[in-house]
């Protein structure tokens, strides 16, 4: 690897590094946050948008960014992602409200998102042959520990110094990002290629009003915005049909690799958000552990998808892409089925055990899907491509998780309607006090793990579903591809022969 092949990459994988780290950083301070700007106890749900901004920005302007830097190179777009996240970040840091934070979180957002398929379709461009897949499982796994290290990077700041620090810090994060990014390839683009912006527009706004209608109370959420959104999305539709150079290629949805990893990536999604939203909760409700403790539980998951994705990256430089990634996602339904057997007295060492296997398996798919998919988008339209993929996901965690919220609180409401909270009453001894108020709780105990273990059960059904999804990508290994090994196809296009 050249030097400036391995400085770009350290560029892209610490992108989407603190991309991640602040898609989940504001775990950790949220309390803090929420006291000192005033939030009465009556809006305390008001705070949850400053999670959910990021959310909404980061998928919504993707398809759009993802369009730019293949028209206009890799190496501009991620020097202006960096600077929306760092001006994101600035006003973050100094919002005097709590609107001010949450749109100064969707801000920062729209920059973060930018770095994600900007990144993946570089470091595609980087290398070719085997080569790329081992630098598509860095980059996959730099974007995931960034996640992982999020809650304890803010807390670590926390105990140092307010919760401004968090987003004063990504301003040199950002900074060093962008120097070292000059080192990125600049692909030339298809002679002609233009931005439609029509079509972005419509593309944000449907994006926008999906997610946040999503993001309702029950499955269908917000029915107005959820109409807008397929209203969007027909003009879309139209638009796509019409325009000249539409805003997602019309051979994009001619490659099979991507829409095979496309779909893949919904319920891998979907897998994904029952894990962060149901391991720790069974922690606090049925082990009886402090939040803290079940944030620890969570984290002996989450900490074994960047190392599952550098072993992806591996296997997906010497063996076919489909079986990597189907063996990936059956290794998470497997680890979601030994879930699905927990019960107040599951310990140690089976808790570790069981979330590694579930978490070494999300990793595992991330760089054969991945590199099949880019390799399929080859030849100008790969940011595009990885934008999609990263939509798929994102869309994937998002209806996953009101499904699971609406079913999950349903089956609960059903299973504890027959129980009340024992009362002392007169003349009752302290013992027989106690056995009613033990029957209650094994009662509100046993009806948690009933919901919690079938959840787990869809989360398998769900894995299981990606990995026969994966099993159609194209027989050739993921990092097949035209382009020889060390010789950039970027630097080709535009008859360079330096990265």
């Amino acid at each position: 690897m050249r030097a400036g092949a391995g400085i770009a990459l350290t560029a892209l994988c610490a992108g989407v590094f603190v991309s991640g780290l602040d898609q989940t950083v504001v775990v950790t301070v949220l309390p803090q946050l929420i006291t000192d700007l005033r939030v009465p106890i009556t809006r305390l749900d008001h705070a949850a948008w400053i999670v959910t901004a990021y959310l909404v920005g980061f998928t919504a302007a993707m398809p759009l960014l993802g369009r730019l830097a293949d028209v206009y190179g890799y190496r501009r777009l991620l020097v202006a992602s960096c600077a929306l996240f760092a001006a994101g970040s600035l006003w973050a840091a100094t919002a005097d409200g709590l609107w001010s934070l949450v749109a100064a979180r969707a801000f920062q957002a729209v920059g973060g998102g930018g770095l994600v398929p900007v990144a993946l379709a570089a470091a595609a461009a980087l290398h070719g042959g085997s080569r790329r897949a081992l630098a598509l499982g860095l980059v996959a796994g730099a974007a995931e520990a960034g996640a992982v290290l999020g809650p304890l990077y803010g807390a670590a700041v926390l105990d140092v110094a307010g919760w401004r620090w968090v987003f004063w810090l990504n301003l040199p994060l950002a900074a060093l990002v962008a120097l070292l990014a000059r080192n990125v390839v600049a692909p030339s683009p298809p002679p002609g290629a233009r931005v439609d912006w029509p079509g972005g527009v419509l593309a944000t706004l449907a994006l926008v009003a999906l997610t946040v209608g999503l993001s309702g109370e029950t499955l269908w959420g917000r029915p107005g915005l959820l109409a807008a959104a397929a209203a969007l999305a027909g003009a879309l539709a139209i638009r796509h049909a019409r325009a000249p150079q539409p805003l997602l290629p019309r051979a994009l949805f001619r490659r099979a690799e991507l829409a095979v990893a496309a779909a893949a990536n919904l319920p891998i999604g979907a897998a994904l958000i029952v894990a962060l939203a149901e391991v720790p909760l069974f922690a606090v409700v049925v082990l009886g552990r402090s939040p803290a403790a079940a944030a620890l539980t969570l984290l002996q998951l989450t900490a074994l998808i960047p190392v599952g994705a550098l072993a992806g990256g591996w296997l997906a430089s010497r063996y076919p892409a489909a079986p990597v990634a189907a063996a990936g996602m059956a290794l998470s339904a497997a680890g979601f089925l030994l879930l699905s057997r927990w019960n107040q007295g599951t310990d140690e060492p089976r808790l570790t055990i069981d979330l590694a296997v579930a978490g070494t398996g999300f990793g595992i798919v991330l760089a054969p899907l991945a590199a099949s998919a880019l390799a399929a988008t080859a030849g100008g339209d790969e940011a595009s491509g990885a934008a999609a993929l990263t939509i798929a996901r994102t869309l994937g965690m998002t209806v996953g998780l009101a499904a699971l919220t609406t079913w999950g609180l349903d089956q609960f409401g059903r299973r504890t309607a027959g129980l009340s909270l024992p009362l002392r009453a007169e003349g009752q001894s302290e013992a027989a006090y106690r056995a009613e108020l033990d029957r209650y709780r094994a009662g509100v105990r046993g009806a948690a793990v009933f919901v919690f273990d079938r959840i787990f059960l869809a989360a398998a059904a769900l894995a299981l579903l990606a990995a026969l999804t994966c099993a159609w990508l194209r027989a050739g290994r993921a990092a097949d591809a035209p382009d020889t090994p060390d010789t950039p196809r970027a630097a080709r296009q535009s008859g360079q022969t330096r990265v």
